[in-house]
């Protein structure tokens, strides 16, 4: 009896010994491939033109007459969040893009004298520069004024008259921050200022300290005129001399009388047939190309004249076409 248990003993710690060796080997063992096979993968992608502009949000608080942006030399704020200086368009398509050109919002009538900021717009506000290597110059995307409906008594119209003699001239400021430059159009007998064939721009900015240039009679010397061509719905024209040398101007028809539009960066219709007014970005040798990106210094100019609190919000537009 002693030698079976001690047999069966020995047998258990055989076998034992045998599976230990058996699956260790099998773990140092290495695995024979026998056989291989592939499959071809390829993806097909549509033309498609698409665009971010980033960042989605900016926002400013500034003091009346403000120039803002961290790149505008004689800016005093920034943007309000984050700090930014500047908007980045990427290509994020499949298509090469050739154009890119902007535009803004704007008031549909006057924000001046209204007692509230029911009429603003803030995209009128915004000034963008030609790209982020160059410092300037800022111009406005567009800036819309419309014709001033109190009289100004200090303005001298073409014909001599002071106050201006509305029934024949519309006239009104182009607001450039702390800077004013008045403007006067022909008005026609038919009374629609798409059928204006000038506008005079004073060459000197009414200001807090100075009067600036207030006399537009004929020969005074104290504006430039450049000639508007008449159509359907505007009177176009390109201003290219003097304090706002390099817009576009447009003139039509509103609710309160002459609406006037200054674009430079805006190539929609109908500044996309006049000279001043340029596309940002225009190459179809050395396109931007899916992925890549350029950037747009940005910044606000915001008039004199403005009611307290939140100007409505406003939107800056990206447009791009493509190869």
């Amino acid at each position: 009896m002693k030698m079976e248990k001690i047999g069966r003993k020995s047998l258990g710690i055989l076998v034992s010994i045998l599976l230990v060796l058996f699956f260790g080997g099998m773990g140092n063992a290495q695995v024979v491939i026998n056989a291989t096979d592939t499959a071809s993968v390829t993806v097909t992608l549509a033309m498609k033109t698409m665009v971010d502009i980033s960042p989605s949000a900016l926002t400013w608080t500034v003091d009346p007459g403000a120039v803002c942006g961290r790149d505008i030399s004689s800016g005093i704020c920034n943007e309000t969040l984050n700090n930014f200086r500047a908007v980045q368009i990427e290509n994020i398509g499949s298509r090469n893009i050739t154009k890119i050109w902007f535009n803004t919002t704007y008031p549909t009538q006057s924000p001046f004298a209204t007692g509230g900021t029911a009429q603003t717009d803030s995209g009128n506000y915004v000034v963008m520069t030609h790209n982020e290597s160059v410092a300037g110059p800022f111009y406005f995307v567009n800036r819309v004024e419309y014709n001033s409906t109190r009289d100004i008594w200090y303005l001298t119209d073409p014909d001599g008259n002071m106050p201006p003699d509305t029934s024949t001239y519309t006239y009104g400021r182009f607001h450039n921050g702390s800077m004013e430059y008045f403007w006067f159009i022909d008005k026609p007998s038919t009374g629609k200022c798409n059928e204006s064939t000038y506008i005079r721009i004073g060459n000197t900015a009414h200001t807090q300290s100075q009067t600036g240039s207030v006399n537009f009679k004929t020969g005074s010397g104290q504006y430039t005129e450049f000639s508007l061509t008449p159509g359907t719905t505007y009177a176009t024209g390109d201003i290219t001399s003097g304090p706002l040398n390099g817009y576009s101007v447009a003139v039509s028809n509103s609710t309160a009388g002459c609406r006037v539009m200054f674009s430079h960066w805006n190539k929609d219709v109908p500044f996309d047939s006049l000279s001043e007014a340029v596309y940002s970005f225009d190459s179809t040798t050395n396109p931007l190309v899916p992925g890549d990106s350029i950037a747009k210094l940005i910044g606000v100019v915001v008039p004199y004249g403005i009611h307290e609190g939140a100007s409505q919000q406003g939107t800056l537009t990206v447009v791009v076409t493509a190869a």
